[in-house]
C-alpha cells in the first residue's frame, strides 16, 4: 500500500505524566508518512518542555495562549493537517499509547470502505486485556452515547468489523473529503460530544462510520479530566447531552427528558446522603445553562465559590 500522509493531532493539557509515552508510540509505528501535531492549551506544567527536550523538531507544537478546549484546539490542528498535505487526519488523546500498526489498519480499512470514518478497538492501560471501547452506538431514546463491550475481557466477542453510530474522539482516523462534506468539531461543547456530533452529521451525509478491531491502543482512562464523576466530567457530560438532543433528538424528547431526570434526580439524592454538593451543583448549574442556551468554556472558579 503506498502509504497517504496522515496528520496525527493531539492536544494537550498538562499531559506532562503521559503525552511523552504517547508520542513515542507513534514514532514507534510501521506506518511512516505522518506527521505528528501537538496543540497545546495552555499548560501550566512542564509537558510542552519535555516533549522539547525529547522529540525536538520531530514534533509540530502549536501553543494557544488560553485553554480552548478539546473542539476548537483539534480544529486548530485539523487544519494545520490539511494546510501541510495531509490527506487523513487521526484525532489522538495524549493519555493513550497505540500498538505499532494502529495507523496502518486504520488507514486501510478506510481505503477499502469509501474513505469511511474509522474507530479502532480501545483497551484500558492499567487493565491491557479490559476493552474501553469497541465502537461507539447511541440510545436514541434513553438519548445516550455508549461503548459496545465497555468494561469487557476480550475474549473475541468484538473482532468483527461493523458499521457503528460514531467513533470517540479518543482516537479517530478522517479522510480529508470528509471534513469538505461535514465542516470541523463544533466548538461550543468545549468538550464531551463533540465527537458524537460529528459523526451523526457525517451520517447524515452519507458517510460511514467502521470499527476496526486489528486497530488497537490502550487509554490512561480520563487522564485529563479527573475520571467520571469529576467536576468537570459531570458539568460537561450532563449540559452538552442536553444540548445533543435538543440539536440531533427532538422526536424522543419525552423519552430522553424522562429518562435525564429521573436518573440525575437518583444520582442527586445518593450525593445529598454523602455530603458531596459540590457534585450536586455542577449537575443543577449543568441544566441551568443548558436552558440558558449558555455554551463553550465554563468557570469553575465562580460556579464553586
Amino acid at each position: 500500500m503506498i502509504e497517504p500522509k496522515i496528520g496525527i493531532v493531539i492536544v494537550n493539557y498538562n499531559g506532562e505524566k503521559y503525552i511523552n509515552d504517547c508520542v513515542r508510540s507513534i514514532f514507534e509505528s510501521t506506518y511512516k508518512n505522518y506527521m505528528v501535531i501537538v496543540v497545546d492549551n495552555a499548560s501550566t506544567d512542564n509537558s510542552i518542555k519535555n516533549l522539547e527536550k525529547e522529540f525536538k523538531d520531530r514534533v509540530t507544537i502549536i501553543k494557544n495562549n488560553e485553554n480552548l478546549g478539546f473542539s476548537s484546539a483539534n480544529n486548530i490542528g485539523i487544519k494545520y493537517a490539511l494546510q501541510n498535505g495531509c490527506e487523513f487526519v487521526i484525532l489522538l488523546n495524549n493519555d493513550t499509547v497505540i500498538d505499532k500498526d494502529l495507523i496502518h489498519n486504520m488507514v486501510s480499512t478506510s481505503l477499502s470502505n469509501d474513505n469511511a470514518i474509522i474507530s479502532p478497538k480501545i483497551y484500558y492501560y492499567n487493565e491491557p486485556n479490559k476493552i474501553w471501547s469497541a465502537g461507539g452506538g447511541i440510545n436514541w431514546k434513553k438519548g445516550l452515547s455508549f461503548h459496545y463491550g465497555f468494561n469487557q475481557i476480550d475474549k473475541g466477542q468484538f473482532d468483527e468489523q461493523k458499521e457503528i453510530d460514531f467513533a470517540t474522539g479518543c482516537c479517530i482516523l478522517i479522510h480529508k473529503s470528509v471534513f469538505e462534506k461535514v465542516g470541523y468539531l463544533a466548538e461550543e461543547y468545549f468538550l464531551y460530544f463533540e465527537d458524537t456530533d460529528f459523526c451523526v452529521r457525517a451520517k447524515q451525509k452519507g458517510i460511514k462510520i467502521i470499527y476496526e478491531p486489528k486497530a488497537k491502543l490502550w487509554h490512561k482512562v480520563s487522564s485529563t479530566t479527573g475520571g467520571e464523576e469529576s467536576l468537570i466530567t459531570l458539568y460537561y457530560g450532563n449540559r452538552n447531552r442536553l444540548y445533543f438532543n435538543e440539536k440531533f433528538n427532538k422526536e424522543n424528547k419525552f423519552c430522553y427528558l424522562t429518562y435525564f431526570y429521573i436518573t440525575r434526580m437518583i444520582k442527586l439524592l445518593i450525593w445529598l446522603i454523602k455530603g458531596q454538593k459540590d457534585k450536586i451543583k455542577v449537575v443543577l448549574e449543568a441544566i441551568k445553562d443548558y436552558k440558558s442556551d449558555k455554551v463553550g468554556l465554563k468557570n469553575f472558579d465562580d460556579l464553586l465559590m
